[in-house]
């Protein structure tokens, strides 16, 4: 009886075993599906940051050759052209150079050297937008002379088969390592628009050579438009870092550029681990729905990620074309603008009837305002799109301060209104700064204030702060409404629409005081009250060099 209770039966045992089959069966599938559903999370985590890699070095490629066409497509902009092709050859129109390759080139595109070779020989040299002699290019014309002589034969050979206009330019761009710098540097020859320009310049032909530094700035600015943190020019790659190699139009390594990798599935797989330990718990149901939603967010991530990088490009592309468009008008529009004023100032020096003088006069301020309005538009551009670049050299700020209100004393004595200025010892003697960009803020609020108060006075005064300087323009005229005053630093836009017809205007000159404050990395601002008056003021960082204890001047005192 005992040993009956002891045994048990065959069918017991049959369903024990079941059972044991059972739940090894279970445990052992929970065991394979989470961690087959690791293996596969972790395969796609790296799997989408292999693609995140792909597609930053692709980006990064794709960079380097859109600024290497963008700067040809700046160069051709001054080179393909009569004015030029009748400048540069056989001797080159220095004075021209200056305004249309040097200063054209630096300002508007931070080109940092630009060069002329004709014949094998340097014939015109600038370098930071200032003409120099053909030595101060060092090593570079010889660490170009592959671009060089390419852009020579192919242009000599157009010149021989008579095509001498715009179906003959021959260029030419790459990488050039020269010393312990690396640059973007692009050549194009000087080719004539019309058939009658190209035939009064016989061969051989001209090359025009720009370069661009790949400083560290230039990095830095690459960095935040890719998105890629990290960015930094190395000699050679390291395992494990993305990079993309720079070379020669030889071939020769130059370096490479690398960063750091995002890894977004790696980091969304760590920020995931507690719901796969969840899951682990719980059954392998969960950690399949999870698996599910995780795939599905990494597919909407690497979407997101291809439509970031296409919108990207496209405003890129939109806005290179909206700089390169103003750049090439202001050309076309300055030179008639110019030609319009300089034979109405040669008309008002002869003898002219009262009517005609009043009418002359109305030509000359409308053209001035529209070369005022140009000006504004160019600025405002070149502000958008980063190619101001702050200089750094001592001024004397009194001196600075005079020269400002003097240009506006004439306007400010015709409406019978006084104009006073303040600089106290404090803040005498020599700063470090940017002065053309100072006077250019300072003048747009004296301006103002003079355009806009009708009696009364204007007030300008300097003051010491721990960091700089502070600069406020008081002034007695109509004012602004508290209400009113959030649009008045905003492009194109005025309090009123009728101060447009009545005082004219086209609403940059705050929006551009804002934009080159913010650059010297200053504040800008406002304290109004309708009916009363203005004070304007912004403040920026400044070093003060020396101090001049001199005793104050007497327009100063007043």
């Amino acid at each position: 009886m005992m040993e009956m209770e002891q045994t048990a039966s065959p069918s017991e045992t049959r369903r024990l075993r079941s059972i044991h089959w059972i739940v090894g069966s279970t445990v052992v599938l929970v065991l394979v599906s989470i961690l087959g559903g690791l293996a596969l999370m972790l395969f796609a985590a790296r799997q989408l940051d292999q693609i995140e890699s792909n597609d930053e070095r692709e980006l990064a490629q794709r960079t380097l050759q859109r600024d290497l066409k963008r700067m040809t497509r700046e160069l051709t902009s001054a080179t393909v052209w009569d004015e030029a092709y009748n400048a540069v050859g056989p001797t080159v129109d220095a004075a021209w150079a200056d305004v249309n390759f040097a200063d054209y080139y630096n300002q508007y595109f931070g080109h940092d050297l630009t060069f002329a070779v004709r014949d094998g020989r340097i014939t015109y040299a600038s370098l930071a937008g200032a003409r120099v002699t053909a030595s101060r290019m060092g090593a570079i014309p010889a660490d170009a002379k592959v671009l060089i002589d390419a852009v020579t034969t192919k242009a000599t050979a157009a010149h021989a088969a008579g095509k001498l206009n715009l179906g003959g330019v021959s260029t030419a761009s790459g990488l050039i390592r020269s010393g312990d710098e690396v640059y973007f540097v692009v050549v194009a020859d000087v080719i004539a628009e019309t058939e009658t320009m190209a035939a009064s310049k016989p061969p051989p032909p001209t090359v025009i050579v720009s370069a661009r530094r790949l400083s560290a700035s230039v990095i830095r600015g690459m960095q935040e438009d890719l998105g890629i943190p990290g960015l930094t020019l190395a000699t050679r790659a390291q395992p494990g870092v993305p990079s993309v190699p720079l070379v020669d139009p030889t071939g020769r390594a130059l370096g490479v550029l690398s960063w750091t990798p995002k890894n977004p599935g790696m980091s969304l797989l760590r920020e995931a681990a507690p719901w796969l330990a969840l899951g682990f718990i719980l059954l392998v149901g969960a950690s399949i729905v999870l698996l599910l939603r995780v795939a599905e967010s990494l597919d909407k991530l690497a979407q997101n990620r291809l439509a970031l990088i296409g919108a990207k490009e496209q405003a890129e592309a939109a806005n290179v074309a909206k700089t390169q468009f103003l750049a090439n008008m202001s050309h076309e529009i300055r030179t008639p603008l110019n030609g319009v004023l300089g034979m109405a100032q040669i008309m008002e020096s002869g003898e002219l009837s009262a009517p005609q003088r009043e009418r002359l006069g109305i030509i000359n301020e409308s053209g001035r305002a529209l070369l005022a309005l140009l000006n504004d538009i160019l600025d405002m551009a070149r502000l958008e799109s980063g190619a101001v670049n702050l200089r750094r050299e001592p001024f004397d700020l009194a001196n600075l301060v005079d020269s400002s209100c003097a240009a506006f004393s004439g306007a400010a004595a015709s409406k019978a209104i006084a104009l006073h200025h303040t600089v106290p010892p404090s803040c005498r003697g020599v700063w470090i700064g940017d002065p053309m960009r100072l006077r250019q803020v300072m003048g747009n609020l004296i301006a103002n204030a003079v355009k806009f108060t009708d009696q009364g006075s204007v007030r300008v005064s300097v003051g010491k702060t721990p960091n700089g300087i502070r600069v406020e323009v008081r002034d007695t005229g109509m004012g602004v409404a508290r209400d009113d005053q959030a649009r008045l630093f905003e492009k194109f836009s005025q309090v009123d629409p009728s101060m447009t017809r009545s005082h004219g205007g086209s609403g940059l000159g705050l929006a551009i005081c804002r934009e080159l404050v913010d650059l010297m990395g200053g504040q800008i601002g406002v304290e109004s009250e309708a009916g009363v008056g203005s004070t304007f003021h912004f403040e920026v960082p400044l070093e003060h060099s020396r101090s001049d204890r001199s005793p104050p001047r007497a327009s100063e005192r007043g």
